[in-house]
């Protein structure tokens, strides 16, 4: 602003850039893409291209115009927080824990997460397999707005 009140020549003023439309995804795609966040949790420089970051669900916690950084950490906040979600429940504990082994704090391999939690690898696999299904629902709904998640 300075430099345009004692300049005697117009300064060109630079637009604001725009901010990334929303991407609508289909459920499954979003599923997908849910299931490939979760897999690089741990490594965050492996979502840059996941196509969450361009989701209503992202875009409502780092807002409109937030970088890609800040749009990675929203996207770890609230895969953290849908995963967090599961462990009050005792129904949904185990479910949690698969997940967090597996994905949040991962052990060095699946039959170690399963040994670690002291259950068996076909239920270890079950429970994995329920606890992303959760969480992706629980994410779908607030991605299409429905901010009513079934409680079972």
């Amino acid at each position: 602003l300075a430099a345009r009140e004692v300049s005697s020549t117009p300064v060109p003023v630079a637009p604001p850039e725009p901010a990334e439309p929303i991407l609508v995804l289909s459920r499954e795609t979003f599923g997908a893409a849910v299931l490939h966040a979760l897999h690089h949790f741990a490594r965050p420089e492996a979502l840059r291209d996941s196509p969450l970051l361009r989701s209503r669900l992202v875009a409502d916690r780092a807002g409109a115009a937030a970088s890609a950084a800040e749009r990675i950490a929203a996207l770890r906040g609230v895969l953290q927080e849908a995963v967090d979600a599961l462990q009050p429940s005792p129904r949904e504990a185990k479910l949690y824990r698969a997940l967090y082994h597996t994905y949040v704090q991962p052990a060095p391999s699946q039959e170690q997460a399963a040994e670690l939690l002291d259950v068996p690898f076909s239920s270890f696999r079950r429970h994995l397999k329920a606890g992303i299904a959760q969480v992706t629902e629980m994410l779908w709904r607030r991605e299409i707005g429905d901010e009513k998640v079934s409680k079972r």
